[in-house]
């Protein structure tokens, strides 16, 4: 088949299938409910069918192998992108289905899981209230534990699932899946890990100040020494968050405000439109509904949603405002553009640009041209708001480290003792210990290890690009973020590309500058 011809084809039942299982992801999430279930199985199993078709896989390596010479740029791109989606599923049908039953039943599992405190059930959400307002140690333990309690539910069934990506893993030429997805990502397990390592001695000497003033003052809060501060007396599931450690109330700005309406005049300010994007979206929490984020775009045309369970604090004002950078970068994609090609260039450079608009809560911009306080709160809260930044980048910096070592481990031994190198790495990395948890498998709480494979490096190379686009923002183009040229910049310059371009030639179109975590370290080092 001539090249653009098999193009044409591979796009058009991509663009239908993807739909498909992108529509039967968004049911299940907003409803729970086990027809969606066996709906996203059935899509997914039709999807990877389709990419497994060796016939079309050869035909499409054998154009890349022997006209690589002759093609034009879009043209290649798509073929190595395709390359890249279908090199997975060279695998039997029987293979194929069994990864995603399992996949889909762990999916299932979290978005139906509450956990349970004293006979009563809890959301998430519920219990990071808990975390975040109680004084009563053994309530906050109690709270910890119960979120954790997951972890006992889903290990069996993840490791197995581990089991049986590497077995498909091998069976297509790699030691295992953690590194052929990271090669089909277009990045390197030894660089990414090596780069990791390094940012950690970077940092290693300010992290170790930012944890013991972290501790210092918990202590303080719960009127206990800082060598007695556990992980329940910081205000989230896994220390990726500034636990409460600044004796002013930011809450208290938007606890009678609509936090959609803030998000929506931050992007107007920006010249982004968010409206067709909240009419399609899912933003508050009910029972049966994933408590987690996410944003999907359904078609790669104009359908992008946002699921979320909002709840009237900053917390909630930064996720949104997260999400729905993502939603952007999706909405203003080049739809000009061939189907495959109608993606960010990377994971991580969506992530970027979410956190790079998830920021914004911790500039003083926003609580002035958004949330409107007064000069004199402006004036006190400033630079409380850039050491709760810098702090929060150090926190989520050893949090990703933490989490990516770890898995690494996961894949290369998944019959080892987990349960007690998570809680080592956590407390060579997050200086936090807790001994008697080392017979648990709390590390599987995490949805992302069965949800999202091989994910999570992207959020600290999306921390260290959000770092540089802010850098390039404020040198080039604007020191302040919220206005309509910072919108300009990224449509034309980051979003329309899609995956036109590799991320590396990306990022070196929009900053003038290879990735670096410089940035980042420098921030952080204050």
């Amino acid at each position: 088949m001539e090249t653009q011809e098999l193009l044409k084809k591979i796009n058009d039942d991509l663009r239908i299938l993807s739909k498909n299982a992108a529509l039967a992801y968004w049911n299940l999430a907003t409803t729970g409910e086990e027809e969606h279930a066996k709906e996203l199985e059935k899509a997914e199993i039709e999807l990877k069918t389709y990419l497994s078709n060796r016939e079309l896989f050869e035909e499409i390596k054998e154009t890349l192998e022997t006209h690589q010479g002759d093609l034009d740029p879009l043209t290649q791109r798509q073929l190595k992108l395709i390359f890249n989606e279908m090199f997975p599923s060279q695998l039997p049908k029987e293979a194929i289905e069994e990864e995603v039953k399992r996949e889909v039943e762990i999916e299932s599992i979290y978005a139906n899981f509450r956990p349970k405190i004293d006979e009563k059930e809890f959301s998430t959400n519920d219990i990071l209230e808990v975390l975040k307002k109680s004084m009563d140690s053994e309530e906050r333990k109690k709270a910890y534990l119960a979120s954790k309690s997951i972890g006992e539910v889903i290990a069996p069934k993840l490791i197995e699932l581990v089991k049986i990506r590497n077995e498909n893993a091998k069976t297509l030429g790699f030691s295992n899946y953690y590194d052929m997805m990271m090669e089909l990502t277009e990045l390197s397990t030894d660089e990414i890990h090596s780069l990791f390592a390094q940012i950690k001695r970077d940092t290693d000497e300010v992290f170790t100040e930012i944890k013991n003033d972290i501790d210092s003052t918990v202590g303080k809060k719960f009127g206990i020494a800082k060598d007695e501060v556990r992980p329940w007396h910081y205000s989230d599931l896994f220390f990726q968050e500034v636990p409460d450690i600044d004796d002013y109330d930011y809450d208290k700005f938007v606890e009678d405000k609509d936090i959609v309406s803030l998000v929506k005049e931050v992007y107007n300010r920006m010249n982004l439109d968010i409206t067709d994007i909240l009419e399609r979206s899912d933003l508050y929490e009910r029972k049966g509904k994933n408590q987690h984020a996410f944003t999907i775009s359904i078609d790669r045309e104009h359908d992008v949603r946002v699921l979320e369970n909002i709840r009237p604090n900053i917390n909630s004002l930064g996720t949104t405002l997260h999400e729905f950078g993502h939603a952007l970068y999706d909405k203003h994609i080049d739809k000009t553009l061939p189907f495959v090609l109608r993606e960010p260039a990377h994971i991580f450079t969506t992530e970027a640009v979410a956190m790079f608009f998830e920021r914004l809560t911790r500039q003083p911009e926003l609580y002035d041209k958004i949330i409107g306080i007064s000069k004199d709160t402006l004036e006190t809260i400033s630079p409380r708001l850039k050491k709760l930044l810098r702090y929060q980048l150090a926190i989520t910096t050893r949090w990703v480290i933490t989490f990516v070592f770890f898995e690494k481990e996961l894949y290369r031994n998944p019959e080892g003792d987990l349960n007690t190198l998570w809680y080592d790495i956590v407390n060579e990395l997050q200086y936090v210990s807790l001994e008697e948890r080392k017979p648990y498998p709390d590390w599987a709480a995490k949805i992302h290890f069965g949800s999202s494979p091989v994910y999570y490096h992207n959020y600290l190379l999306g921390e260290m690009l959000a770092s540089q686009f802010a850098n390039y923002i404020n040198n080039n183009i604007s020191k302040d973020f919220i206005n309509g040229d910072v919108g300009t910049y990224f449509v034309e310059k980051v979003f329309k590309k899609g995956a036109s371009l590799r991320w590396d030639e990306l990022i070196e179109s929009a900053t003038g500058s290879s990735l670096s975590h410089q940035y980042l370290v420098d921030f952080i080092r204050g």
